[in-house]
């Protein structure tokens, strides 16, 4: 489906469960009730927290371009003060009728702001809520968070847009995305962890890397760019696809291999206290992308094996790249080892958990890759076949 219609899409179903769920709460009209699509989050004068709602404009829906000025379908309304809170009830202020927030997608943090408030008290308002459902995705702006959720595009709801932007993706440098129940829980129990940033480029929304947090402080302390971020996958097989340029030795030229499937496995080896880690990586795949015309016939086993070792090669370069930034640069954990070792050694994780992020700095890892090429697209048969 093309992303206009998408968007649109899923716009419609919005307001229309908006509507359909308006009628249980009361016999307001629905031009007079308030609906958060989303919340952006930044950093204010004076050291103060400035915070901005995002309404739909259910009268501004399906609109087009008729009459002179065109009507957005949101409202941004913000506030400025110490604390989350007091927001809320002054924006309140600046609008008429019932406001809700239990549909609202998205809450978005300004970079600034995480560098230097740590998110548990960021976030502190929104998880005691009981309006606020945890389902709600939590993202970091690159730059200030209120300029994510403005758009020039007409009938479009920005904060509808990222979300669905970031849960219909299908590509290994996009990160899963995290809600508010999720992060809650990696903030409960110590752990680093990451968010996915996003930004307004030339007014389009773009998601670019991801925004890490150091488990104990709750701030942000760094970056992770795409190809890092591609690595992440491929170490936790979360990834929903995309493709792996891979170079073959005897060529300049790439092939692309086009990811159908992968899992990862993360085993833990203990010998006495001290710790290491074999990392098993597997996914199958399409040739989709072929400009070496030199390897033919492509189907035949010993032409097609240069090529899934090219993909490995390229999988494990990733991997073992994103796992030096974590060990040396950063020196924090965010790929899930430190789970796999608490769900098989229970006992040892007690002892190492309280500095988990620094004991894993020192520890091995080594990385398995086993990449399948099982077909080449419509030139050729599929593997195995005649």
């Amino acid at each position: 489906m093309d992303k206009g219609l998408r968007t649109g899409f899923l716009l419609t179903m919005f307001i229309s469960l908006l509507i359909v769920l308006s009628g249980c709460w009361s016999s307001t009209p629905i031009e007079e009730l308030n609906f958060i699509a989303g919340t952006a989050i930044d950093k204010g004068e004076n050291g103060r927290i400035k915070t901005t709602f995002q309404y739909v404009v259910p009268s501004a829906i399906g609109k087009g371009n008729e009459g002179a000025t065109l009507q957005k379908p949101y409202l941004n309304v913000s506030g400025v003060a110490d604390s989350l809170d007091p927001i809320a009830w002054e924006t309140t202020l600046k609008k008429e009728g019932k406001i809700f927030s239990a549909h609202s997608k998205a809450v978005v943090i300004g970079e600034e702001l995480a560098r230097e408030i740590n998110l548990r008290q960021l976030t502190d308002l929104l998880y005691r809520d009981i309006d606020i459902r945890g389902s709600r995705l939590i993202f970091v702006s690159k730059g200030r968070a209120d300029k994510t959720l403005v758009t020039k595009e007409p009938n479009v709801i920005p904060a509808l847009k990222i979300v669905e932007i970031a849960t219909q993706q299908s590509t290994t440098r996009l990160l899963k995305p995290t809600t508010l129940t999720s992060v809650w829980g990696k903030m409960n129990s110590g752990t680093s962890y990451l968010l996915q940033q996003v930004e307004i480029k030339e007014g389009e929304v773009q998601f670019d890397g991801a925004a890490i947090f150091n488990g104990k402080t709750n701030l942000m302390i760094g970056t992770f760019n795409k190809k890092e971020i591609e690595g992440i996958n491929w170490i936790t097989g979360e990834g929903k696809g995309g493709s792996i340029k891979a170079y073959l030795k005897e060529a300049e030229k790439p092939t692309y291999f086009q990811i159908e499937g992968m899992k990862s496995k993360i085993k833990p080896k203990v010998k006495g206290e001290k710790i290491s880690f074999d990392v098993t990586i597997e996914s199958e795949g399409r040739v989709a992308e072929y400009w070496n015309p030199y390897l033919k016939p492509l189907f035949k086993n010993k032409n097609v094996k240069p090529i899934e070792k090219a993909a490995e090669k390229e999988v494990k370069r990733l991997v073992e790249n994103v796992t030096k930034k974590m060990q040396k640069e950063y020196k924090v954990e965010v790929a899930g080892f430190g789970n796999r070792l608490r769900i098989e050694y229970p006992k040892l994780w007690e002892k190492v958990k309280k500095d988990w992020d620094k004991e894993f700095s020192t520890i091995p890892v080594k990385y398995h890759v086993d990449i399948t090429v099982k077909d080449y697209g419509n030139i050729g048969a599929k593997k195995g076949e005649k």
